[in-house]
């Protein structure tokens, strides 16, 4: 694992972002420019690149260089999404920490306007299927894979957000060490385990209608034949924390909210670190 650039001195920011990466070198330069940017005063963003035979650590470096708040992880192995972003998490020093998706279909604004939403409460997540979100470019194939999909997350573990999969989600620090040492899903499913930890730690969230713009050259959801293996792992991921939660079940009692962003925040605690945070 290696860093990349200057230390950082400054102490506890707003937010660190993580941005998980695997052979995202045609699409990494602009989101990482475009969040840097965004976030310079009041964040942190941290790309984890992983499992990558391109040059996404490479562009990622050099978009970094005159950055001194962003971080640049890189990981030979696959790790999967979900071992990403926790890799991630690991290192993050900002009072809310979140993740959002290398192809930038969630703009730094967009994504600015979700972490105002999760300040009123104790987190917060896209979504582009709440009424008032905006979705531009999306395939009707993967439109009705997206709905089956929430079908099937609300069976199985009757979760109330219209949309569980929108590549930006942020929460409180002070849930972030339970979510480290519970979290094991590496692949897409993540999202729902993520969200299943936060209600177990009885953390309000606010569901976000958002504007979400498809963008071409996924790694792992490119073409149909990827499509459809990277959705079976999921549905398998889904069927294991099923078996999961009933074997040990998880409290109910959290308060999740969709749609409200005028919740009350719960108080915070003192927020630790969680990690040096800065790029070696």
């Amino acid at each position: 694992m290696n860093g990349s650039g200057a230390a950082d001195e400054r102490g506890a920011m707003d937010v660190s972002v993580i941005i998980p990466a695997r052979n995202e070198a045609r699409r990494i330069e602009a989101t990482l420019s475009a969040y840097a940017v965004e976030f310079a005063r009041d964040g942190e963003i941290i790309v984890v690149v992983n499992g990558s035979n391109d040059r996404s650590a490479e562009v990622a470096r050099q978009v970094a260089a005159p950055h001194p708040h962003v971080t640049i992880i890189d990981i030979p192995e696959p790790i999967g999404k979900g071992g990403a972003v926790r890799a991630g998490f690991a290192r993050a020093r900002g009072n809310h920490v979140g993740f959002v998706d290398a192809d930038m279909a969630t703009s730094p604004a967009e994504y600015r306007r979700i972490l105002t939403a999760a300040a009123s409460a104790d987190g917060a997540i896209g979504s582009r299927f709440a009424r008032g979100s905006t979705v531009i470019g999306r395939s009707p194939l993967r439109a009705l894979a997206g709905r089956i999909f929430i079908l099937l997350v609300r069976g199985l573990f009757q979760l109330p957000f219209a949309d569980t999969q929108c590549g930006a989600k942020i929460f409180h620090r002070r849930f972030l060490p339970e979510y480290l040492s519970r979290s094991h899903v590496n692949d897409l499913a993540f999202d729902v385990e993520l969200l299943l930890i936060l209600r177990s730690a009885k953390a309000r969230l606010v569901e976000v209608p958002t504007v979400w713009t498809a963008q071409p050259g996924s790694a792992i959801l490119g073409t149909p034949l990827s499509f459809v293996r990277h959705g079976l792992v999921m549905v398998r991921s889904l069927l294991r924390l099923w078996s999961e939660t009933h074997r040990t079940p998880l409290p109910r009692g959290g308060a999740i909210v969709g749609g409200d962003s005028n919740a009350a925040p719960t108080p915070p605690r003192t927020a630790g670190e969680a990690g040096p945070g800065a790029r070696r």
